[in-house]
């Protein structure tokens, strides 16, 4: 079946979502027009219109197709994990299964994530910006709490730096997959997902894991 015929038998909806995604991800947000997402996708400027108001809209629904499960499978890991241990801190290497799994396991199964990703942090865009403080914002703060229990050594403020850096480097990962198989002479493999999932972690525990860079209050 061709890509024309696969689209034909989408909803104008989804035909504007994969065609917005596929833009957005090769272009960025700004370089992409409604003209060039229309012609893509085979609709008219109005099935836009209908469906997500505005270009703001569209983009921040892209993300949120995307995003939104995985958050909501990482939030119902770590309600999992709370509920397993109480009272008791969840350990590290747990949150932090629970936290990049799900997002690993996303770009196993659509490779546009990474692109998507690589955009969402270096796109000055107000629709950008909304997608952090409705999308990320809420998962970081629970993701936070968890990990300031598990790390009594280092302050709140602390563990917001250390999340942000993690996060650039699942990003990093795997949005470069191919070139440590490149650098490594195929010593690595960045195809595999299980070990892509455990360095990552084993590097993330570490960084965790130092000394705190200013005395807790």
């Amino acid at each position: 079946m061709t890509d024309t015929s696969v689209r034909s038998n989408l909803g104008a909806k989804e035909r504007i979502l994969d065609a917005a995604e596929q833009l957005i991800s090769d272009f960025g947000i700004d370089a992409t027009s409604l003209r060039q997402i229309t012609t893509l996708a085979e609709v008219n400027l109005a099935a836009v219109n209908y469906h997500f108001q505005s270009k703001d809209e569209l983009v921040r629904a892209v993300y949120s197709r995307r995003l939104r499960p995985i958050n909501e499978e990482r939030l119902v890991r770590l309600n999992q994990l709370e509920e397993t241990y109480g009272e008791q801190p969840v350990p590290l290497e747990e949150l932090l299964d629970a936290f990049y799994a799900p997002f690993v396991a996303a770009v196993g199964r659509l490779a546009a994530m990474t692109k998507m990703m690589g955009r969402i942090y270096n796109d000055p865009h107000p629709a950008v910006d909304r997608i952090f403080t409705e999308e990320i914002a809420p998962l970081a703060a629970r993701f936070n709490r968890a990990l300031t229990k598990a790390l009594p050594h280092i302050s709140h403020k602390e563990v917001f730096w250390r999340m942000y850096l993690s996060v650039g480097l699942l990003a990093h990962a795997m949005g470069s997959a191919r070139k440590i198989s490149l650098v490594s002479g195929g010593l690595c493999d960045g195809n595999n997902m299980d070990e892509m999932l455990a360095q990552i972690k084993s590097f993330a525990k570490a960084g965790f894991s130092a000394p705190a860079q200013e005395e807790k209050l």
